[in-house]
Formats: structure tokens, sequence, C-alpha cells
């Protein structure tokens, strides 16, 4: 987790209000102050501030994330450069494959799930657009961090560490900035079943005058990405798509 800042505590709360009404659904007042350990007054303010914003709804008795949270998600999600070229040639790459096609973007650190579709052999996953997820250990987050200033990846790492998340995760700073350079060399990345245990995937950067606007990525089952297909196939696909985002991107920022 992120060294905690000084943080505004009364904003604070409203944060943990809202996380746990997504987390867990429909909630009264009652169950709130239990559940957080807050005074059903206090909880009741904070409702009643989000209810008269539009941030939360009334729901058989009880309050529940509100659907002005889509106006924001959404006017986020278009405001990411990489986002309104993606779309098509994901679920392109999704419909080719047969896999699993995704789209991330960094922020603070993370990787950001921006936009995914599976195709008709790929494995069913539980993330949802904007779910975030350590850098370190996917072939998407890898082939972002590879291609941020030096300096940017040292805090990164410093801020986030590098946790196990199965026996093949990179956890030695000195051993990802190797493979990172590797990355950068080869232009692609892979993960072999480093954030889920019989997973892979095959990621590559998505560059705007040399700098990372994402990365496109092609995951699925460890039995089928082996041998020429996971080390040639797979990442000529996925590297070629990139390329042509990166096209696309130019394109649209030149007015061509």
């Amino acid at each position: 987790m992120p060294k905690r800042r000084n943080v505004l505590k009364s904003a604070d709360k409203l944060f943990v209000i809202l996380e746990h009404l997504k987390s867990n659904g429909a909630k009264t007042v009652t169950e709130l102050s239990n559940e957080l350990d807050m005074p059903k007054s206090t909880v009741q303010v904070y409702l009643n501030t989000l209810y008269d914003n539009q941030f939360v709804a009334k729901s058989n008795g009880g309050y529940e994330i509100g659907l002005r949270f889509l106006e924001f998600g959404m006017y986020s999600l278009w405001n990411e450069p990489i986002f309104p070229q993606v779309k098509s040639k994901v679920e392109e790459l999704a419909d080719s494959t047969g896999e699993l096609a995704a789209c991330f973007v960094e922020e603070q650190g993370e990787a950001i799930y921006v936009y995914g579709t599976e195709g008709e052999r790929s494995i069913r996953t539980d993330l949802s657009v904007g779910d975030r997820s350590p850098l370190h250990c996917t072939a998407s987050g890898k082939a972002i961090l590879a291609h941020l200033p030096e300096d940017r990846i040292q805090w990164i790492v410093e801020e986030h560490g590098l946790e196990a998340k199965t026996e093949n995760t990179i956890t030695d700073s000195d051993e990802l900035l190797d493979e990172l350079a590797e990355i950068r060399d080869r232009g692609y990345a892979i993960s072999n079943q480093e954030s889920v245990e019989g997973m892979r995937a095959v990621a590559a950067p998505v560059l705007l005058d040399s700098t990372v606007a994402g990365s496109v990525s092609l995951a699925g089952p460890a039995n089928r990405f082996v041998d020429e297909r996971f080390e040639d196939e797979i990442p000529e696909t996925v590297t070629g798509v990139a390329n042509e985002l990166e096209l696309k991107l130019t394109y649209s920022q030149s007015g061509i």
C-alpha cells in the first residue's frame, strides 16, 4: 500500500463510506455505523451530503452508489488519450486470437484497466473498467513500467513495493530493472504466471512521442500460451496492434 500522507479526515471518511458501499452494496445508516464504527449521526450527515449531490441513491431503506459517478467515470475514460482509439483494436485482437485482450494505462504508479474484451476461448476474469493492479507483476504493467523515466520507476518501486502475487513474481528490484531493460530491447513484455497461477500474457507499450500512453495485452491459460505461439506468434500480433494504435494516436493529434 502507498504511504499515507496528510489528508482531510472528513473527506477521507466520505471515501471510506463510498468504498464500503461499492464493495458491499446498499446499506442502511445503522449498518454503515456498525460496520464502519462511526456514529449514526455522522454517517447520516455524510449520506445526506452525498444524496443531495446525487452521488448516492436510496434503495429499499438503504443507500447505494449513485449513477452520477457514471458521468464522472465516462468523462475520465474519454479524457484518456488512448481510449477513443483502443476499443476497436482490442476487440479485433480478441476476435482474431480467441483470447482475453485488454488495454491498461498508468496512474499513481498502478496499472488501470481501461478496456478489455473476451475472445471465444478466453477465460473469464473479474476485471472491471477502472480496476487497479501492480505494475511489476503483469505483462501490461511491465510494458508500461519499462518506458517510464528512471526516477519514476524508482519512486513506484519504493511507493508500492514488489509484492509476491505468485511464486513467479519478481520481488527483487535489481532483477526487475534487468527485465525492464530486456523489455525495451525486444519491444514487448511477458508474464509467466507472475500475477495469477496458470495464466500467461504478452503486452506491448503504446508510445506517443517517446512517452508511454498505455499498453495492449493478450492473456490466456498457460497450456495454450506455449512454444512458438507464446514466443513468436502472440508477441508479433500484440506489437502489431500497439504499432497501429501509435499511428492512430499520432495522426489524431496531428490532424492528418
